[in-house]
C-alpha cells in the first residue's frame, strides 16, 4: 500500500529528474543550478500541483466517483488532462536554452500517457507500471546515449518497479498481464525519448 502511494504515476517526472541531475553525466555540470531549479519548478507545477488541482475539481463536480480511478471509465478525462500539461511543458522546455533531452523525456511521458489513454478505452493497464517502466527506460536511456555505467541502477529500479507491482496486485487493482503490460509500455517508449537526438 505504501509503494503505491510513494510511487503515485504523478510523481514520477520528479523522481526522474532527481536520477537524471544525479547521475554522473555531462547533464548533470552542463545544466547551471538556476536552470535545474527552473525545471524542477514547471515539473512539480505541471506534472503535480495543476494536475491534482483540476482532479479534485472532477471530484467536486462528481465527474469522477474517487481520486483514486479505480475504474477505467474515471480515468479518461485525468489522462486528458495529463496530456495537456505534460505537451504545454514540453512546449516551455523546447523554448527555454537547455539540453532537448527534458523536451523529449516530456513529450515520451505526454506520449506513453495517450498510449494508456487509447489502450484504456478496451482494457485498463497499471498506470503505476508504466510510470516505473518510464524511470526504467530513462536510465536505460542515458547508458545508451551517454555511455554511463548506470547498469545496478537499473537492476535496483527495475526490483522496485516489481515490488510496486506486487503492491497492485496485493490491493486487487490489476492483472499481473496489466502490470506486465504497463511496465514495457513505459520502458519502451521512455528509452526512446531519450535515445532520439
Amino acid at each position: 500500500m505504501a509503494l503505491s502511494i510513494i510511487f503515485q504515476p504523478i510523481f514520477v517526472p520528479l523522481y526522474s529528474l532527481i536520477l537524471i541531475f544525479n547521475a554522473n553525466t555531462y547533464i548533470t555540470y552542463a545544466v547551471h543550478d538556476q536552470v535545474k531549479l527552473f525545471i524542477y519548478g514547471i515539473t512539480v507545477m505541471n506534472t503535480i500541483i495543476l494536475p491534482m488541482g483540476v482532479f479534485y475539481y472532477f471530484y467536486r463536480a462528481k465527474l469522477i466517483d474517487s481520486l483514486h480511478m479505480h475504474t477505467a471509465r474515471e480515468r479518461s478525462l485525468p489522462f486528458l488532462t495529463i496530456v495537456v500539461f505534460q505537451m504545454s511543458t514540453f512546449y516551455v522546455f523546447r523554448q527555454a536554452p537547455m539540453p532537448s533531452l527534458f523536451a523529449n523525456l516530456v513529450l515520451g511521458a505526454a506520449v506513453s500517457v495517450a498510449m494508456a489513454f487509447i489502450i484504456n478505452l478496451k482494457w485498463k493497464v497499471s498506470i503505476h507500471m508504466l510510470g516505473m517502466g518510464g524511470i526504467v527506460g530513462i536510465i536505460i536511456g542515458i547508458i545508451l546515449k551517454y555511455q554511463v555505467d548506470a547498469v545496478p541502477l537499473v537492476m535496483a529500479l527495475t526490483v522496485l518497479s516489481g515490488l510496486v507491482g506486487y503492491s497492485r496486485l496485493q490491493l486487487d487493482a490489476h492483472t499481473p498481464l496489466q502490470v506486465y503490460a504497463g511496465f514495457v509500455l513505459g520502458t519502451l517508449i521512455l528509452t526512446g525519448s531519450v535515445v532520439i537526438p
